[in-house]
């Protein structure tokens, strides 16, 4: 319950921020997503039960505030979270145990002679047996939902007949970068504040072992 309310109130600070101070802090013409980095941070911090709550009342509060298009906001930010939390989540043991066992079995098909031995693929295999480190993740978590709404974005332009040019590129390109340098600053505050980072015990006299 108390995780629950930390991350409440991290989804309304994030909301609060983004409507009403990013648009101070945009740097020329681009902004970057504070409500991305903090659904990134709970997505790898607290799993995607907490991320898809989060993202709802994210979508929701976005649709009556600040929406221009009839329920694309209450639709795509859940969506978005969730598509990208099957990424960059924490991976449950069964996970673990697959991709371990298809490691070992591509190692024994190269050692048989079976299979071609591909540095890259045999690489990947091997990183993700476990979980990237989460200072990791939450940059690139961040960065990639930046990017998928940016590009549902352009693309409703071009549906209903603006011209795209470069400069769109360019800002999309920014918006991701901002949206991740965003997410790198406040994943440490962030992660401490939900209880990440254990801290050490003190001992009967007060002071720390």
């Amino acid at each position: 319950m108390k995780r629950a309310l930390k991350v409440l109130l991290l989804t309304a600070l994030s909301y609060l921020v983004q409507v009403c101070v990013m648009r101070y802090l945009a740097y020329r013409s681009v902004v970057g997503s504070v409500v991305f980095a903090v659904l990134a941070i709970i997505v790898v911090s607290c799993g995607k039960k907490y991320a898809f709550c989060a993202s709802c009342i994210i979508g929701m509060a976005m649709e009556c505030m600040a929406g221009n298009v009839p329920a694309l906001y209450v639709i795509a930010y859940p969506a978005i979270t969730m598509l990208c939390a099957q990424t960059f989540a924490d991976m449950t043991d069964r996970q673990l145990e697959r991709r371990r066992l298809a490691y070992e079995r591509r190692q024994v098909r190269i050692s048989s002679g079976l299979g071609k031995s591909h540095w890259w693929h045999t690489f990947l295999l091997r990183y993700r047996e476990t979980d990237m480190p989460a200072f990791i993740r939450i940059p690139l978590c961040a960065g990639e939902m930046d990017l998928i709404l940016n590009i549902v974005l352009i693309a409703y332009m071009y549906l209903i007949g603006e011209d795209l040019n470069l400069t769109h590129l360019m800002r999309l390109g920014g918006s991701c970068l901002y949206t991740m340098v965003i997410a790198y600053l406040l994943m440490f505050p962030c992660r401490s504040f939900l209880g990440m980072y254990p801290r050490r015990k003190r001992n009967e006299g007060g002071d720390k072992p």
